[in-house]
């Protein structure tokens, strides 16, 4: 399905109901709509895990602006702004009222944004492995060699500096990307739909700054933040630095997981979500 938000047509899927039989009543569940990272990348990498929230909540899978099956949009547009405000036009079209917003990766700085910028519209947020927390590269290629040895820090050192040479490409995929996204990432990144204009577009800087400080205090609303204690691109303790940073944080740490929590420690996690709706409907 399509809906029209500012100058393009976004692309989203629907799993699960909002209204359930609840004995002579109709019980309203909360929607949570998720946002995949990359930037570029599109929702099929929540599918299937996230699909046993779908007994909790209703799921809004979007494909965000330049992403997936939505339309690209003008280059300059790619940015946690717009893509934030995206966010906001979609739930207007759809009449979704206090979403909670869920985003992995890049998908978390897209959610904090929306959040700092409509704070009238966002009931929470959950944070997997986000982006917005400056980390040192350094301690990114030591969890990388770590694991990997040193030809998995040297993939990854040329990877996040910018390199566009097609043999870093290939050292990445195949030397990091099953260190941190887990061993099926090939097959996950395969089926997806990925943009790598608009990756090459953040690693240029072209999406703003990536660093979340200066809007951390607009955001009010309770915040769920899931991270991998093995995950080398966002170091769970940039997810600890985070939570203190936020007032109404919760924070949960899943031993030997790397980046992305619902794809490697999907019971754990959608555990963890569970929870945190219960809480939010108290």
């Amino acid at each position: 399905m399509r809906v029209t938000a500012g100058d393009v047509a976004l692309y989203f899927d629907v799993e699960g109901c909002a209204l359930v039989p609840g004995g002579d009543t109709m019980v309203e569940r909360p929607t949570v709509v998720l946002l995949h990272g990359g930037p570029g990348a599109d929702h099929s990498l929540f599918k299937p895990e996230l699909a046993g929230l779908a007994d909790t909540a209703q799921l809004v899978y979007l494909d965000q602006r330049g992403s997936g099956r939505s339309d690209a949009g003008e280059p300059s547009s790619w940015t946690w702004g717009r893509w934030a405000d995206d966010v906001a036009d979609l739930c207007a079209a759809l009449g979704i009222a206090r979403p909670v917003l869920a985003g992995t990766s890049s998908g978390g700085m897209v959610a904090m944004v929306c959040a700092a910028r409509h704070p009238g519209l966002v009931a929470g947020l959950v944070l997997d492995s986000t982006l917005g927390v400056p980390t040192d590269l350094a301690e990114t290629l030591d969890v990388f060699e770590r694991r990997g040895g040193p030809a998995a820090r040297e993939a990854a050192r040329r990877q996040l500096s910018g390199d566009t040479a097609p043999e870093v490409a290939e050292a990445w995929a195949r030397l990091c990307l099953p260190l941190y996204g887990g061993s099926d990432m090939p097959q996950r990144r395969a089926r997806a739909r990925i943009n790598n204009d608009v990756q090459e577009h953040f690693r240029a800087g072209g999406c703003g700054p990536s660093d979340a400080a200066a809007f951390l205090p607009a955001i009010t609303c309770p915040a769920l933040i899931l991270a991998g204690e093995h995950d080398p691109v966002s170091p769970a303790a940039a997810a600890r630095r985070l939570a203190a940073a936020l007032p109404q944080a919760t924070l949960e740490v899943f031993p030997g997981v790397g980046h992305g929590t619902f794809r490697q420690a999907p019971g754990p996690a959608l555990t963890a979500v569970r929870q945190f709706l219960a809480r939010l409907a108290q």
